[in-house]
């Protein structure tokens, strides 16, 4: 049932990722977080908050729409898995994700010196999302 646990996960994320998006660029108002200093403007206006010219909430609900697609595939067709490539591009892809979230989650902590606890909850699910990759 790692599937469903991975479209679990996708759905969260993608809500996470959507309501920072619509809070910031659509409704313009600030993100307010209840850890820190009440703001996490900081950190979803910095010159990190981009990653290949998109702004990262963006990446984030492509990535969590991608990974829901891909589950409820893999759960209609499970012999897919068997597949090597499939497999090996599964671990590939959220392994990815994973690090760039780690990456993410290191320059709030050590460049920024801020955190935004939504920005660190959709990380967090990044990672989650690739240890059940792995272990699952």
């Amino acid at each position: 049932m790692k599937e469903v646990f991975l479209i679990l996960l996708a759905v969260f994320g993608f809500a996470v990722s959507f309501y920072i998006w619509n809070k910031v660029h659509r409704e313009k108002k600030k993100l307010f977080c209840i850890i820190g200093k009440g703001t996490c403007e900081s950190v979803v206006k910095s010159k990190y908050a981009h990653l290949f010219g998109m702004d990262n909430a963006v990446i984030g609900m492509a990535y969590y729409f991608f990974i829901f697609a891909a589950a409820v595939f893999l759960f209609a067709y499970p012999k897919f898995l068997l597949l090597d490539y499939v497999s090996l591009s599964e671990k590939f892809i959220t392994g990815a994700a994973a690090l760039v979230s780690l990456i993410l989650i290191s320059i709030q902590l050590f460049v920024l010196k801020q955190t935004c606890e939504y920005c660190m909850v959709a990380n967090a699910t990044n990672i989650a999302i690739f240890m059940a990759i792995i272990l699952l």
